[in-house]
């Protein structure tokens, strides 16, 4: 099979917080990261959701900790019970982009030494 990634996705526990874009106010529930990249990430779910929803998420990641990231991601592919839910981040800002790939240089970097 074809990798179909343009960039490194890491496999990091991270807490997430995400939230449906349909429900207003917006409701909030916390979860794990099982990897990123500077394109998406895929993270554990108790429920599935549709393809094509927009979700919305409040993060920090570890080597940045005084900035907390808010997002928005499109569901790529989402299964119920521990598989989880695929996200293509949208309108990712070009600074939101650099903390995450710093992070992920950072791994990487962590890893091999």
């Amino acid at each position: 099979m074809q990798e179909k990634r343009r960039n490194i996705r890491v496999e990091k526990t991270l807490i997430i917080q995400y939230a449906q874009s349909t429900a207003e106010p917006l409701c909030w529930d916390s979860t794990t990261v099982k990897n990123i990249s500077t394109e998406g990430i895929l993270f554990n779910s108790h429920k599935s959701f549709a393809k094509g929803e927009i979700l919305h998420f409040r993060f920090t990641i570890p080597t940045d900790p005084s900035n907390r990231l808010e997002a928005e991601g499109e569901v790529v592919e989402s299964f119920i019970y521990g598989h989880g839910t695929r996200i293509k981040f949208v309108n990712l800002g070009e600074q939101q982009k650099k903390v995450i790939n710093d992070y992920i240089e950072w791994i990487v970097k962590k890893d091999q030494a």
